[in-house]
C-alpha cells in the first residue's frame, strides 16, 4: 500500500483511549507534585526571612534620644535658618544688612541721577515710580493716575468709534432708502461718467517685462529702526535739560500749578542761561525724592563708619536743596554737624554753620554755641572771645526756648521727662524751635548707645563746665538789668515760652482733629495692624511734661537765684592748653599753625 496520507488515516493506530487517559493522567501529576514542591520551598525560605529580621531587630541596640529642642525649631517664622544659625555674630550680620541696603539705595540714586541729568519736559514716561525686582535690578513703573487717564481715553475713543460707525451706516441706510438699492439713476450716472484710460497696472505683463513688485518681495513701507532710534534721540537730546544745573538749589522747592512758568521753554542761548535757570520749575516729586534717596544713603554709610562717603552725600544734599533755606526737608544738615563733632572736626563744622546763616535748627545753633563756648574757656584759641559765645547761645535761644531750660537744669527736667527714647528712634523730632525737636535733643543724652552719645544732650555732658555756662546765661539775662536790655529780645524769648508751647498744643490739636474726620470720611487708609507702630509720638504729653519741670524750678525760685561764674577757667590764655587736662572730647588741643592748615584742608574739600 502506498505511504499516503488517506492511507495513514485508514490505518488502525497502536494507542487507544485508555493509553491517552493513563498519559494525562501521569502529566497531572507530575505537575501537581512539582508545584507542591516549589510551594514548601518558598514557605521555607519566608520563614527563613522572618528569622533572620527578627535576630537583627534583637540585635539592633536602642538609640536615646535627646530631650533638647532641635535649633532648627528655634528659627523664627521670618529668619531664614541659614542666617540664623549661621557662625556670624550680630554685628557682622547687621554690617551685611546695613550693605545690601546701601547698594540697593546706590542703584536707585544712579538710575535718578541719570533721569534729571538729561530730563525731558515733553517726555510721557515722566511719572514713574522706582522699584526692584526681585534680582535687584531697578524697575520704573507707570504712575497710577497715568494708567487711569490712558483706560479714559481708550474708552473715550472707542465710544466716538461706535458713534461714527453708528452715523455712517445711518447715512447709507438713508440714501438707499430714498434712491432705492437698484434705483436707475445711480446706473445712469455710473454709465455716464467717463472712465480714465487704463494705466499699467492693468497690463498683463509676462516674463522679464513684469514689475518688480511682483518679483521682489519686500515691503515699502519699510523703516530702518536704528534710523528711526537715532533721529528720535536727536530730538529728545534738543528737548533735553539738566535739572542739576538750572535747579541747583532749589530742588526742594514746590510752585503752585497755576504757575506762569513753563517747563518747556527751554532756550539754548547763552545769554538768556541765568533766566532760564530761575524760570524753570523743578520736576516735583522726583528733585525731592532724590534729596531722600541721597539722605538715606548718607545715613547709611555713617552708620557703617564711612565718614567721606556720608560726608560727600551730604554735602551733595544741601547743595542741592540750597544754603539759604531756614529749615531744610532732610535731616542732611542735623548728621552733617553731629558728624563733625563725633569725628572731632570742630573748623568743618564752623564752617557748615557759615554757610546756614539762616537756620534755626537746634541741633546747628547750638552746636556752634558749643563750639564758640570751648575755644573761649577750654581752649583759648586766638580771636575767641565771651562776647561771641553768648551771641552763639542767644541765637540759639532764638531758634529753640526749650532747649536752653533743658541744657541749664537737666536735673530737673531728668525726674520730669519720660519716654523721651521713644522721640529718638523716631527719628524726626518736628520743625526748627518746637517742643518735639527739644525732646529729641535732650533725648540723646538718655541712651546707652555709643551712635546716640555723640549729638545732641550727650556733646554737652561731655564738655567741663558748659551746662553751668549755660546756667548763668538764662540767669543772667532774667535777674541782670544790663544783660536785660542788651539781650531784650533773648529775655522776650525766655519769659514767652509758654505761650509758644500754648500754639503748638492748639496747632496739634487742630491737625489731630482734621486728621479724624478724614479717616472717619475714608479719606486716609488706616494700615491695620501696623497701626501701634506708625503712631507719632504725642506732642501733649511731652508738652505737659515739659511744664510740669518748669512749674518745679518755677516754685523752687531757681529763676531768681543769681548766676555763678564757676564754669570760667582761671588760667592764662599762654598756659591753657597745656594745663588744661579736662579738654572736652570733641576737640583737638592744637596749636594755631595746626589749626590753619586743617581750616584750608577742610575748606578744600568743602
Amino acid at each position: 500500500m502506498a505511504k499516503t496520507k488517506a492511507a495513514k488515516r485508514k490505518s488502525n493506530s497502536n494507542w487507544t483511549g485508555a493509553d491517552h487517559s493513563d498519559r494525562t493522567a501521569k502529566r497531572i501529576a507530575s505537575l501537581q507534585k512539582k508545584q507542591r514542591k516549589q510551594q514548601q520551598k518558598l514557605l521555607a525560605k519566608q520563614e527563613t526571612d522572618n528569622t533572620d529580621i527578627n535576630d537583627a531587630v534583637k540585635q539592633q541596640p536602642k538609640v536615646k534620644t535627646s530631650k533638647r529642642p532641635r535649633l532648627s525649631s528655634q528659627v523664627p517664622h521670618n529668619t531664614y535658618k541659614r542666617t540664623h544659625l549661621a557662625h556670624d555674630n550680630q554685628h557682622t550680620i547687621e554690617m551685611s544688612k546695613l550693605r545690601l541696603a546701601t547698594s540697593q539705595i546706590q542703584r536707585q540714586v544712579d538710575f535718578l541721577h541719570q533721569r534729571l541729568e538729561s530730563w525731558d519736559p515733553s517726555d510721557p514716561t515722566n511719572d514713574f515710580i522706582i522699584k526692584e525686582d526681585d534680582n535687584g535690578q531697578v524697575v520704573v513703573t507707570g504712575d497710577v493716575r497715568e494708567i487711569e487717564q490712558r483706560m479714559e481715553v481708550d474708552a473715550l475713543n472707542r465710544r466716538m468709534d461706535e458713534e461714527a460707525r453708528e452715523k455712517a451706516k445711518g447715512e447709507q441706510i438713508l440714501i438707499e432708502a430714498q434712491r432705492g438699492v437698484n434705483s436707475s439713476l445711480g446706473r445712469r450716472k455710473a454709465n455716464l461718467r467717463k472712465k480714465p484710460r487704463p494705466g499699467p497696472e492693468t497690463w498683463k505683463l509676462r516674463g522679464a517685462a513684469r514689475p518688480a513688485w511682483q518679483v521682489y518681495d519686500f515691503d515699502t513701507r519699510y523703516v530702518d529702526p536704528h534710523i528711526k532710534a537715532l533721529e528720535d534721540h536727536k530730538e529728545r537730546m534738543k528737548r533735553s535739560i539738566n535739572v542739576f544745573t538750572l535747579c541747583r538749589g532749589r530742588f526742594a522747592m514746590e510752585y503752585p500749578p497755576t504757575s506762569t512758568t513753563n517747563n518747556t521753554n527751554n532756550t539754548t542761548n547763552s545769554n538768556n542761561k541765568q533766566d532760564d535757570s530761575e524760570l524753570f520749575i523743578p520736576p516735583q516729586p522726583h528733585c525731592r525724592t532724590y534729596l531722600s534717596l541721597l539722605t538715606q544713603l548718607g545715613s547709611l554709610h555713617l552708620t557703617r563708619k564711612n565718614y567721606a562717603s556720608a560726608r560727600s552725600s551730604f554735602l551733595s544734599v544741601l547743595e542741592l536743596e540750597g544754603y539759604h533755606h531756614p529749615s531744610s526737608i532732610t535731616n542732611a544738615r542735623n548728621q552733617l554737624m553731629n558728624m563733625y563733632l563725633s569725628t572731632n572736626r570742630p573748623f568743618a563744622a564752623r564752617q557748615l554753620w557759615n554757610m546756614l546763616p539762616n537756620d534755626t535748627s537746634a541741633w546747628i545753633r547750638y552746636s556752634a554755641a558749643l563750639m564758640e563756648y570751648v575755644s573761649w574757656n577750654l581752649l583759648g584759641e586766638n580771636g575767641s572771645s565771651q562776647i561771641n559765645a553768648e551771641k552763639a547761645l542767644a541765637d540759639a535761644i532764638k531758634g529753640n526756648v526749650y532747649v536752653v531750660y533743658a541744657l541749664g537744669w537737666k536735673d530737673v527736667f531728668d525726674r520730669a521727662m519720660e519716654y523721651t527714647v521713644d522721640v529718638v528712634e523716631w527719628g524726626d523730632g518736628g520743625e526748627s524751635g518746637s517742643i518735639m525737636e527739644a525732646v529729641e535733643y535732650y533725648g540723646c543724652g538718655c541712651l546707652e548707645d555709643e551712635e546716640e552719645m555723640e549729638r545732641g544732650l550727650a556733646v554737652w555732658l561731655g564738655t567741663d563746665g558748659s551746662l553751668d555756662w549755660v546756667r548763668s546765661f538764662v540767669l543772667r539775662v532774667l535777674t541782670d538789668e544790663d544783660y536785660g536790655r542788651q539781650y531784650k529780645d533773648v529775655r522776650s524769648v525766655l519769659l514767652g515760652w509758654e505761650t509758644r508751647l500754648a500754639k503748638e498744643e492748639e496747632v496739634y490739636e487742630k491737625e489731630k482733629e482734621s486728621t479724624k474726620e478724614m479717616s472717619e470720611s475714608g479719606d486716609i487708609m488706616e494700615s491695620g495692624d501696623n497701626k501701634e507702630e506708625e503712631e507719632e509720638p504725642d506732642l501733649l504729653m511731652y508738652a505737659g511734661m515739659f511744664r510740669t519741670a518748669m512749674d518745679w524750678l518755677q516754685d523752687a525760685g531757681e529763676f531768681k537765684k543769681s548766676p555763678t561764674d564757676n564754669y570760667i577757667v582761671t588760667v592764662a590764655n599762654d598756659d591753657r592748653k597745656e594745663t588744661k587736662p579736662d579738654a572736652p572730647m570733641i576737640f583737638d588741643q592744637r596749636s594755631d599753625s595746626e589749626s590753619d592748615g586743617d581750616s584750608g584742608d577742610s575748606s578744600e574739600e568743602e
